[in-house]
């Protein structure tokens, strides 16, 4: 598949630590890992993570190393969630044992008061869960868009190769390898042509973040997700949806023309 022998995790090894390229990827502040990762990974169980490194000595024999890990991973300009996923479950272990000393003595004034705050916590994470996780759900729109693509384009007995153009945006965001289809689908993701260019390639069909293409038309539009918003009522929070990904058809090409497409908004 390479066209050459290698060993994927070295090659990666090689990149990131030896060139030191992985900055190429985008950077991040110093840091980033405490004040956004972890807060978001964790919502309540990254300030009681904390509180259980006061509350009980014994956990500071997990955590300390757990930081000294976050802190040297910092100190790299490209940083990554996955890069430190794996100190997300002694933090939570912390978090737990704070959490549970703060139970069994509620029933203490001060104790109390800590309790209302670890519930009010709790509220809140699930919250945010639930908004994280309809945000998610709205957040692969290039999917759907390849999905509906094979619905509407596929044609009984077709000999003709029908190529899709993938876009970086649109690979990004939902379609892999998993989302083809077999012959007479055919797939390109080639890097770094210019808008101008894709009416001189033979492709088909577009799913791409340009709403406007040369030499294509718009088929239909799949919504992806754009924002929060508050509102009366229930539910307080909806999520705000907009076009994101468009799929274009070839004009020279009159094969699709005989089909029922949604259209594009503008």
């Amino acid at each position: 598949m390479w066209r050459r022998l290698l060993w994927p995790e070295f090659e990666v090894f090689w990149f990131n630590s030896v060139l030191n390229r992985s900055s190429e990827w985008g950077t991040h502040p110093f840091h980033w890992y405490f004040t956004s990762a972890l807060p978001r990974s964790l919502l309540a169980a990254y300030p009681l993570s904390m509180l259980g490194v006061l509350l009980d000595r014994r956990v500071r024999l997990f955590i300390l190393p757990v930081l000294s890990f976050v802190f040297l991973y910092s100190k790299l300009p490209h940083k990554e969630l996955r890069f430190i996923i794996s100190s997300v479950p002694i933090f939570n272990l912390s978090a737990a044992i704070a959490a549970n000393r703060i139970y069994n003595n509620r029933e203490k004034a001060f104790w109390k008061l800590l309790y209302v705050m670890v519930l009010g916590l709790l509220l809140i994470s699930l919250g945010c869960t639930t908004i994280t996780f309809m945000a998610s759900y709205e957040n692969y729109p290039s999917g759907h868009a390849l999905r509906s693509l094979h619905q509407i384009g596929h044609r009984a007995n077709h000999t003709k190769e029908q190529w899709v153009h993938i876009d970086t945006f649109s690979a990004m965001n939902g379609i892999s390898r998993f989302c083809e289809k077999e012959f007479p689908w055919r797939y390109s993701k080639e890097e770094g042509i210019p808008l101008g260019e894709l009416r001189q390639r033979n492709f088909t069909y577009l799913i791409t973040e340009h709403p406007a293409v040369d030499g294509f038309k718009c088929l239909f539009t799949v919504d992806g997700f754009s924002s929060v918003r508050f509102q009366r009522g229930f539910p307080p929070i909806s999520m705000v949806r907009e076009p994101k990904v468009y799929i274009h058809g070839n004009i020279r090409n009159d094969d699709f023309m005989d089909r029922h497409w949604p259209g594009c908004s503008r």
